[in-house]
């Protein structure tokens, strides 16, 4: 039973702060979760390697909470960038792109948060909000969303809607979002979640080509 933090914003006197306080602020709390699961994620050490007062952290955020969720919304976007970039290095092969994204997650304790980072986070935010593929292709505009579809590689596949590109995508993330907190949880299955993971993919891939 894992609990997960409800999404929230930071203030409006947050969001008006320099850009350099704004990335000491997340610095702050990245090293902070580096030493300690959200759990225990003491706001006292944030305000502490942050070097702000007491009173400025409760005008930035309401709570730990708080704090916590804009972390992973601004850590995300290193991974909507990863993706990009294994889009660009991997043409034409989403189910390949996949793979490499699970691996990366679950062999390196990713690229885009560090390991310590994700075994202190994962069990603790909702999923979706590092949904690889229907978070990342929803925020393109049309014709980005469509020289992407032709980067993965749609066009050779038996798809007969958007609609359906989509869903194929949803079933992938899901698999995902359902495998990545085991592999935290126990990493002593890691190598044979990756290669489930292959597999599925591999079975999802005949149904399209």
């Amino acid at each position: 039973n894992m609990s997960y933090v409800e999404e929230t914003m930071p203030t409006q006197t947050f969001t008006k702060l320099p850009e350099e306080k704004k990335k000491r602020i997340f610095t702050a709390i990245y090293e902070e979760l580096k030493r300690a699961p959200f759990p225990e994620m003491s706001i006292n050490q944030v305000i502490k390697n942050a070097g702000i007062p007491r009173g400025s952290f409760y005008q930035y955020f309401e709570n730990k909470e708080d704090a916590f969720d804009y972390f992973i919304d601004e850590a995300s976007r290193g991974l909507k960038q990863y993706i990009s970039d294994k889009i660009l290095s991997i043409h034409g092969d989403m189910f390949e792109i996949a793979a490499e994204i699970f691996d990366a997650f679950a062999k390196d304790g990713s690229e885009f948060f560090g390991s310590d980072i994700v075994r202190h986070a994962i069990p603790y935010i909702d999923m979706k909000k590092i949904s690889p593929f229907s978070n990342y292709i929803s925020d393109l505009s049309t014709e980005k969303r469509l020289q992407t579809f032709s980067a993965l590689g749609i066009g050779n596949l038996k798809f007969k809607s958007e609609e359906e590109i989509l869903d194929v995508l949803n079933i992938m993330e899901a698999m995902f979002h359902s495998m990545v907190p085991i592999v935290y949880s126990h990493p002593e299955l890691t190598d044979e979640l990756c290669e489930s993971y292959r597999r599925r993919l591999k079975i999802i891939k005949r149904a399209v080509t």
